[in-house]
């Protein structure tokens, strides 16, 4: 299998996830596509709704777009200037804040009854299958091979 790197000859730009925890070994390499972007969806652990943020991958940083949720609780937005907000509004029913937030590499809890998904390219990977307790998403370096 030829290696895999960050950003194909192509343009494909990967991401990588990895345990965030003893060896720090990488468990999954995904395309992103043409638009660079991810979702990662979960049950909040106080509202017990659905939230969804949204990702996108810039020169090798990842950015956070928007955050979707239908109820407020601790650790959601509550307000339209909320840190690199960029808009906010209700729309069927649902809390849309849009931003601009450069994160760095997440760092994700993983417990199967919050549901914890990857999107990517419309495929969804449900976090708890990969049998890790944290892991932390990041594009994957220019350097790193499979």
């Amino acid at each position: 299998m030829p290696a895999l790197t960050a950003k194909a000859a192509d343009g494909t730009v990967w991401l990588c996830l990895s345990e965030t925890r003893g060896a720090q070994a990488e468990i999954a390499r995904l395309p992103l596509g043409a638009d660079r972007t991810f979702d990662l969806s979960f049950i909040h652990s106080v509202s017990r709704t659905p939230v969804i943020d949204s990702y996108r991958v810039e020169g090798g940083q990842v950015l956070q777009t928007h955050e979707v949720f239908v109820a407020h609780g601790a650790g959601l937005p509550s307000v339209a200037n909320d840190m690199d907000a960029t808009g906010w509004r209700h729309e069927d029913g649902r809390f849309i804040l849009e931003m601009n937030r450069l994160t760095g590499p997440i760092p994700l809890r993983i417990q199967a009854e919050f549901r914890n998904t990857l999107t990517v390219g419309g495929s969804d990977l449900h976090l708890a299958d990969l049998g890790h307790a944290a892991l932390t998403l990041a594009p994957c370096d220019e350097e790193m091979s499979q």
